[in-house]
């Protein structure tokens, strides 16, 4: 056998070596090949390349949001009760989803807190308790206070409780609350929706109320209703159910129903005089407090609580409980405002 024939053979399909080098171009005629890491992989050249799986839209960055209550940056909120009285309550709104939150610190001022252990208790969304930051250094004086909620968190509103403590008399103040959290969003809080064209706005007169201690209230018939002390008012209640050397202490609620999801701007109408309470008629509008000085001599006066985003059933009060002073009440308006 002629030893060249192979040879000749191999010439004749203008083949000069048995594989071509990585990158070079290879004949037109002979299949595409290619070397990795020593072994040839050969390829058909009519196939379609595999496509790459598409792995959907980046994740979101992580981002250092905070988040404030309504009334961040007002005056600081005073507690002074006994183991079971009503809270300090703020609403932190406009937290996203809580899957997309790695974590969450409540922080806030708080004064006088100086029991540690049992000056007051702090519940986030119902959980709870746990205990308010306090040292017997801060006697007197403002503190800052935090609390990891990691997971104790709300898509969208969520409510902060400064209740109080075992103590026969819990006293501190609370203020500037906001949750500040890591969260894998594109934005910390989304643009607010438009407002509802069907919200519209609402209005309650004193005679509409519900009043607890009704013998502490003066409701007179023509204009408006306070809680007085002296029998020179008898005559002036309207029901006749006023009597006088009460304390000076009750409620008056003015219930909203079927709210029209929206932000309103909450407008109190009162008579002001200079014998009012000095400490200021404290309002509590959807679970939210805050006091309107009604210690002047403007009389019938408009006041802007201010601003709150309500829906459904909407429950504001004239809380006279806590001081035996003199507070007043014409009128509540909620009114549909732009965010």
């Amino acid at each position: 056998m002629n030893r060249l024939a192979p040879m000749v053979y191999l010439l004749a399909l203008g083949c000069t070596e048995p594989n071509y080098r990585v990158g070079a171009e290879p004949d037109a005629g002979a299949p595409d090949v290619e070397r990795d890491a020593g072994a040839t992989i050969e390829a058909d050249a009519g196939s379609v390349p595999t496509p790459v799986p598409d792995a959907g839209p980046a994740p979101a960055a992580t981002m250092e949001c905070g988040y404030r209550a309504d009334d961040f940056g007002g005056p600081m909120r005073q507690l002074d009760s006994g183991p079971g009285g009503a809270p300090l309550r703020f609403v932190v709104r406009g937290l996203p989803d809580p899957s997309l939150v790695d974590s969450a610190v409540l922080r806030f001022t708080s004064h006088d807190a100086d029991h540690p252990g049992e000056e007051g208790a702090i519940f986030v969304n119902g959980d709870g308790p746990f205990d308010l930051p306090a040292d017997a250094r801060w006697d007197n004086l403002d503190a800052a206070g935090e609390l990891d909620v990691t997971g104790l968190l709300v898509d969208g509103d969520n409510l902060i409780e400064f209740a109080p403590g075992p103590l026969s008399r819990s006293f501190f103040g609370i203020g500037d609350v906001r949750v500040d959290a890591t969260a894998r969003v594109d934005e910390c809080s989304p643009p607010p929706p438009p407002p509802d064209p069907s919200a519209v706005e609402r209005s309650m007169h004193y005679r509409d109320a519900v009043y607890s201690n009704r013998r502490t209230w003066v409701v007179r018939c023509d204009d408006y209703a306070f809680t007085a002390y002296g029998d020179e008012h008898v005559e002036s209640d309207c029901d006749g159910a006023y009597r006088p050397g009460g304390d000076r202490r009750g409620t008056a609620t003015f219930t909203f129903t079927d709210v029209v999801r929206a932000d309103y701007e909450v407008v109190i109408r009162s008579r002001h005089t200079e014998n009012r309470n000095p400490a200021g008629a404290l309002f509590i509008v959807d679970g939210v407090e805050r006091r309107i000085s009604q210690r002047s001599d403007r009389d019938r006066t408009d006041d802007v609580w201010g601003v709150a985003r309500l829906e459904g059933t909407v429950d504001v009060v004239l809380d006279s409980s806590r001081e035996a002073q003199s507070d007043s009440v014409i009128s509540v308006r909620l009114v549909p405002v732009t965010p």
